[in-house]
């Protein structure tokens, strides 16, 4: 009887199809051809990535994987994977010189456009920095790394250009950080570096200019999750999702959340803000051409009028949990649930079609120059779609 059992077992062993890791398949575009949403192809075995897929400026994919990063080709080709300095690997920030800036470890690290390191700046040695470490790029070929006792500018040669310590000017006298900073996002422009950083107290959005000096800061107060962005007329546009009891919200069992719109050179008010209640958290943003804002939170996307934060429509998406994105060219938006649709909205927030993928869509899909859909699934799937609605 058990040799039956074993031999009934290896049959189904055989008859389900395995996938070795980074194994490509093709899909058949005939069988496809009815879709609307196309999948040319999958990637099996990519892994857990831990941030969203950033696209160089050559069309590779940039896919962080805790302390290593991984570059795949258009064709669905893993071309490199590069080891990180230490500890998490934030989100890559290429340039279109070719270079790749990453940050972990108290450490920011240069990997060439092929996978081969670069130089390597370490803020401290031996000793841990951020939970996750982030960097923005700025002006003067200048990249800021905040870090908990100090935000630090170091310029594209790997050279320390500045450094503005402490934090807080109250604590200048101090020959320790007596209450060190945490970080959710950061962001740069021409003209400064901006940071929402805090501690037990609550977390603030500060600006720092390209020399050093700090120039403003807006306080939030007890927040879990902000993200940054810059829309098409320069101006600051800022997620934040408040902690549960906070906010006004003591009674009620929903979040609030805010969107704020702030003038980058004077940001201690906010020219307009946009209130939410939803039942989690405020995704990242993404803004189109036209300055219209993209958020999903509740399994909900939304439309925000970005020179006013009124809001335009909101388009109930069952189990939605990514960040959205848009697609220049025919206005779509993009976003993933948590059972693997992931779903397409036209610009009045209706939507057209919707794709089953094999595990949830937790990370933003992202969308490249030549309008191919990119998304990876929790189970660490690689797909390429392309949007063939009419």
């Amino acid at each position: 009887m058990q040799r039956i059992m074993l031999a009934l077992l290896i049959v189904l062993a055989l008859a389900i199809p395995a996938h070795s890791a980074n194994q490509l398949e093709i899909y058949n575009t005939g069988k496809e051809a009815s879709k609307a949403g196309q999948i040319i192809w999958k990637l099996y075995g990519v892994g857990k990535v831990t941030e969203d897929i950033v696209i160089a400026p050559n069309g590779n994919l940039l896919l962080s994987m805790g302390s290593k990063l991984v570059c795949i080709n258009p064709q669905g080709k893993m071309l490199w994977e590069a080891k990180g300095a230490g500890g998490t690997m934030g989100k890559p920030l290429p340039v279109p010189s070719g270079a790749i800036y990453t940050a972990g470890g108290s450490a920011v690290q240069e990997i060439k456009i092929n996978g081969v390191s670069g130089w390597n700046y370490s803020i401290y040695a031996g000793t841990k920095g951020a939970k996750k470490e982030m960097l923005a790029g700025g002006a003067e070929n200048i990249i800021y790394l905040p870090l908990p006792d100090a935000l630090y500018a170091v310029d594209t040669s790997g050279h320390h250009a500045w450094i503005l310590s402490p934090w807080e000017s109250s604590e200048g006298n101090s020959t320790k950080v007596n209450n060190p900073k945490t970080f959710l996002t950061c962001i740069a422009d021409k003209q400064a570096c901006y940071v929402v950083y805090g501690e037990k107290k609550g977390y603030k959005l500060a600006a720092i200019d390209k020399q050093g000096k700090y120039l403003w800061s807006y306080w939030f107060g007890d927040i879990t999750r902000a993200y940054l962005s810059f829309d098409n007329s320069g101006r600051l546009i800022a997620s934040v999702s408040f902690k549960k009891g906070t906010a006004g919200n003591d009674s009620s069992k929903l979040n609030t959340c805010k969107l704020y719109c702030f003038q980058p050179t004077d940001g201690k008010t906010a020219l307009w803000t946009s209130s939410f209640k939803i039942s989690n958290e405020l995704s990242s943003l993404y803004i189109a051409a036209d300055n219209s804002i993209y958020v999903s939170g509740g399994s909900k996307l939304y439309a925000i009028e970005g020179s006013t934060g009124k809001r335009l429509w909101e388009d109930p998406l069952l189990k939605l949990v990514s960040p959205p994105v848009a697609n220049p060219a025919n206005g779509r938006i993009y976003a993933g649930s948590s059972d693997g649709v992931l779903y397409a909205v036209n610009k009045s927030g209706r939507m057209i079609w919707s794709r089953q993928l094999d595990g949830a869509v937790e990370m933003a899909p992202v969308i490249s120059s030549d309008q191919y859909i990119y998304v990876i699934t929790k189970k660490g799937n690689l797909y390429k779609i392309i949007d063939k609605y009419n």
